[in-house]
């Protein structure tokens, strides 16, 4: 018996190994296998299983296999597959970058022993007579529940195990060990019934509809801020609990599992694990090893997310599924995680459900082709919600806050209210978020301003910690970038504020204004959670720009007609589609020849545009040329676009690693 073998390497090839007999009944698809390579042992995956080889050469045998890897079901193999032909990615590296979970060979778990109490120990504390048995027997009845940690007999008593062998054997105490996990997953809830209001309710019976409906298709639950929209998807998830079918819940930021996981959790029992890039090695193994058990059967989690191994898979809600963060920007496959989404809701014929209050054009389009269900919420839970918006003129006003923020900002402070302020810039430039901040302070020395960016959080920890604290009301102003426009939502914010709504209008980037639009009308939506007045400050340069003005009177339909209508004018998705590519090298000349000559066969093809190569500005600490292509195809002749770009590759057996050239299918930006 024969498998191929998969490396995590930038070579679309696989490597044929011999399965010694002891392996062979033991061995399935994606599991990790340890592999002579180069003269090293290395891990890889199985991706083809065959009785015979056509390979010549002298073949080594597999060294081990991985019996604790996960039997991944076809649908999410199937998944794998697509990714990394549609990505135009090896198929070793899209396996490495996605079910790298595979390689664990056990799921080690902190872990605490504690002893209990048991109603017959209760009633038989007065027959034992043996001091250390009686001892333990006289703490366990002193203790909350009639429950210790086991290291509390290690302070007071020696020979302490052998006793409670003892008591647990005559069913006087139980011994349980209790896994040691530091996260929200270990948060304690207290459960709450959920009721919705009428027309929450009516939307929701349209959606169950839509679900047991033949004809599947992806559902959009879309409607303004604060109108209930995630109280709706935690019914449809108790209706799939009930049919015992696994659940996985895509967010876009790290921060917003907080949210999520704390909604979640005061209405279903159910153990919810996480899942993202920060967690510790403790954390991800508690959850595989939740998941290998059946005993968590709800997943929250960012993009890395979708590739749990769930069996049993039975819905996928993608929140906020307009985000640009589900797109994997730094290491390849370069996927779209809501793309892949509904590629595995096909595959595994589960139901899918995106969540937004702004939907991307390409949901949008599909809504209007009527190839997605629809099913909006025009109200806001709390009915006297009342934001008062105020578009500000910054061009004749000095610094980054304008006297009606400062004002604002005082009054709010006054009426021990909170405040949330975005600042669309990152860094330590004089448009940086620190100098916001210390000018806040030379305004206002005695508030307390918890800053929320990619400088302050440090560790998984804080992702929850910074945003806990000000939920709890110890400080006055939550200052961040745009990741707190999103899925946040504290019941004293009264007053929400854009610095600089005109970060990005000038890019040359075609979905800029989209951007734009979304970041201010879910900001928007972070005031008037509660029933109370609140306000909604945007400042800015260009008062009369369309995106801006739409988006401050929330007029999605009028401003999404029109950003198709200029889309489908330049010929931009979703009316074609775009491959990016670049070229990356030490040398200037080199990156600019392989560029050039890369595109020779293009150039003539008339179902193709070709833009560039051009020449992308280094930032400071780049010491690569970059040179970028941007190809805009047909849709019609997509397929076979995607398909000679890849057997080019494939071919001529490029290394992408030593070349350094980054294919991006469906890109979100430019640059």
């Amino acid at each position: 018996m024969y498998v191929e073998v998969s490396i995590p390497i930038a070579l679309f090839k696989s490597f044929t190994y011999k399965v010694p007999k002891k392996y062979q009944n033991k061995i399935f698809l994606g599991q990790s296998v340890t592999i002579p390579f180069k003269n090293k042992k290395i891990n890889g995956f199985i991706i083809e299983i065959k009785n015979n080889s056509d390979y010549d050469g002298k073949l080594l045998n597999v060294i081990s296999v991985n019996e604790n890897s996960f039997q991944i079901n076809p649908e999410l193999w199937k998944t794998l597959i697509w990714i990394s032909k549609y990505y135009i990615c090896p198929l070793g590296q899209t396996l490495g970058n996605t079910i790298s979970y595979q390689h664990k060979n056990k799921f080690k778990i902190p872990s605490e022993k504690y002893v209990q109490l048991t109603n017959h120990g209760l009633k038989n504390i007065k027959k034992i007579n043996y001091p250390i048995q009686k001892k333990i027997l006289q703490l366990l009845y002193k203790s909350p529940n009639y429950k210790a940690n086991l290291s509390l007999f290690k302070k007071e008593l020696p020979s302490y195990h052998q006793a409670c062998k003892t008591l647990e054997s005559k069913r006087l105490i139980s011994i349980k060990k209790i896994n040691k996990i530091d996260s929200l997953m270990s948060k304690k809830i207290q459960y709450k019934s959920l009721i919705l209001k009428k027309y929450q309710s009516l939307v929701l019976k349209d959606i169950q509809s839509d679900l047991n409906n033949d004809n599947k298709k992806p559902i959009l639950l879309s409607g303004i801020p604060g109108s209930g929209k995630t109280m709706i998807y935690i019914k449809i998830i108790e209706d799939f609990l009930k049919k015992n079918l696994n659940i996985l819940i895509l967010v876009p930021e790290v921060s917003q599992i907080f949210h999520v996981y704390n909604s979640l959790a005061n209405y279903v029992k159910e153990d919810i694990g996480l899942w993202h890039s920060k967690l510790s090695t403790s954390e991800k193994n508690y959850v595989l090893s939740g998941i290998k058990s059946n005993t968590i059967r709800i997943v929250v989690g960012t993009r890395s997310s979708l590739f749990t191994p769930f069996s049993n898979l039975g819905l996928i809600i993608v929140d906020e599924e307009q985000e640009l963060n589900y797109k994997q920007d730094l290491s390849s496959p370069y996927y779209n995680a809501r793309d892949v989404a509904l590629m595995r809701s096909k595959f595994s014929k589960c139901s899918i459900l995106l969540v937004s209050s702004a939907p991307s054009l390409e949901t949008y389009h599909n809504i209007k082709l009527k190839k997605y269900y629809n099913h909006s919420l025009s109200r806001k839970y709390f009915e006297n919600q009342e934001t008062n918006i105020r578009l500000i003129d910054m061009s004749s006003q000095k610094g980054f806050l304008s006297d009606v923020l400062i004002h604002k900002i005082e009054e709010t402070i006054t009426n021990k209210q909170q405040i949330i302020l975005l600042h669309n810039k990152r860094g330590y430039d004089k448009g940086g978020i620190q100098k916001v901040e210390s000018i806040l302070y030379k305004f206002f020395p005695s508030i307390k301003i918890l800053r929320y960016d990619g400088d302050t959080i440090v560790g998984s920890k804080a992702y929850y910690s910074i945003l806990n604290n000000f939920e709890q009301g110890n400080a006055d102003i939550l200052l961040g970038t745009s990741i707190i426009s999103k899925g946040l939502d504290f019941s004293n914010v009264s007053l929400v504020a854009m610095i600089n709504a005109d970060f990005g209008l000038s890019s040359p980037d075609f979905r800029s204004g989209e951007r734009i639009f979304q970041n201010i009308y879910q900001l928007v939506g972070r005031a008037g959670r509660r029933d109370a007045k609140s306000t909604a400050i945007i400042q800015t340069n260009n008062v009369d720009d369309e995106y801006i003005k739409n988006a401050c009177k929330n007029n999605l339909e009028e401003n999404y007609t029109q950003i198709l209508r200029d889309r489908k004018d330049l010929d931009y998705p979703p009316y074609t589609r775009l491959i990016k590519i670049l070229f990356l090298s030490k040398n200037d000349m080199n990156a600019e020849k392989q560029s050039s000559s890369f595109i020779k066969n293009f150039k003539s093809n008339l179902n193709i545009q070709v833009l560039g190569p051009v020449k992308i500005k280094n930032n400071v600490d780049e010491i690569l040329n970059r040179y970028q292509i941007l190809i805009k195809c047909k849709k019609h002749y997509w397929q076979k676009f995607h398909d000679l770009i890849t057997e080019n590759l494939k071919n001529s057996n490029t290394d992408l690693k030593k070349q350094k050239i980054k294919i991006d299918v469906d890109p979100i930006s430019f640059f």
